[in-house]
């Protein structure tokens, strides 16, 4: 069983970040430590009076969306490689809003793979995307596509911003059509520490309604994940928007979902440091 940034049960979401579910194989298999992923997709890409803030548009009134209004907005969340014992791997989680200022499609993949190997673990999705103020309200699908056996999921949840341009907050439902229910909840928040330096604490966490014994899942707490990214941003404007980052991350199996990884004779914590860049146009 492989423990997947990234590190993509579905993002009670980006990134980016980036990456970071948990790339389970069936219990029977070999599986080495991986990193799970953050899934979600932060609009400001850095904080402080002198950092230029990626702001979505405000809603038009009601039937003044237009050409001017239409949104197409790309985010490399994350884009890092992993450094942990016994392995160095890599990650990614990218995002895209298409569409209008009120309705849009929300295209999100996030994955993660160890040097040498295959790919650990691939998820995408594709959700209607409805903004209210600071937050989008979606539904949609998620599929993971590796590894297998694949899940389709039907998803419904919510991100945004609790506290305007600091604190992100994301939380999905999903339920498989394999009748699984689960649920991901995760979050960033965003400390200026100079006018282009920015510290970001993230978290993202699993529970599962049910046991998947073909995916090595526990009913319960299935995972959780805590990291710390510091990131300089390059350029000016807003088309400027780049920051190489450098970072530490901390992922824990818990509960039922750790039992079978120690009775398979697998890590059920590890930590990774890590360091890539965040973009988006």
């Amino acid at each position: 069983m492989r423990i997947a940034a990234a590190l993509s049960l579905v993002m009670i979401a980006a990134a980016p970040a980036a990456a970071q579910r948990l790339g389970y194989e069936r219990v029977d298999e070999a599986a080495a430590w991986q990193a799970p992923r953050l899934g979600y997709a932060p609009v400001a890409l850095d904080s402080g009076a002198a950092a230029t803030v990626a702001r979505r548009p405000e809603a038009p009134a009601p039937g003044a969306e237009g050409a001017d209004e239409r949104v197409r907005e790309f985010y490399l969340d994350r884009n890092e490689l992993l450094f942990r014992r016994g392995a160095e791997g890599y990650s990614w989680d990218w995002s895209s809003y298409l569409g209008g200022s009120t309705h849009r499609l929300y295209l999100a993949a996030t994955g993660d793979g160890t040097f040498g190997g295959p790919l650990d673990y691939l998820e995408m999705q594709a959700l209607y995307s409805r903004s209210i103020g600071n937050w989008d309200l979606q539904a949609g699908l998620r599929w993971d596509l590796v590894p297998s056996p694949r899940r389709v999921y039907l998803t419904l949840g919510a991100q945004g911003y609790a506290i305007p341009e600091i604190f992100y907050l994301g939380g999905m439902l999903f339920l498989s059509h394999e009748g699984e229910l689960g649920a991901r909840l995760f979050g960033t928040y965003d400390i200026p520490i100079v006018s282009r330096l920015t510290l970001q604490p993230a978290f993202e966490t699993e529970i599962a309604a049910q046991d998947v014994p073909e995916l090595g899942i526990g009913a319960g707490p299935v995972y959780g994940e805590a990291g710390l990214r510091l990131r300089y941003r390059l350029g000016r404007g807003e088309s400027d928007a780049f920051s190489p980052y450098v970072g530490v991350n901390y992922e824990r199996l818990f509960g039922r979902t750790g039992r079978i990884a120690r009775e398979e004779g697998e890590d059920v914590e590890g930590w990774s440091i890590l360091a890539g860049i965040r973009s988006w146009f």
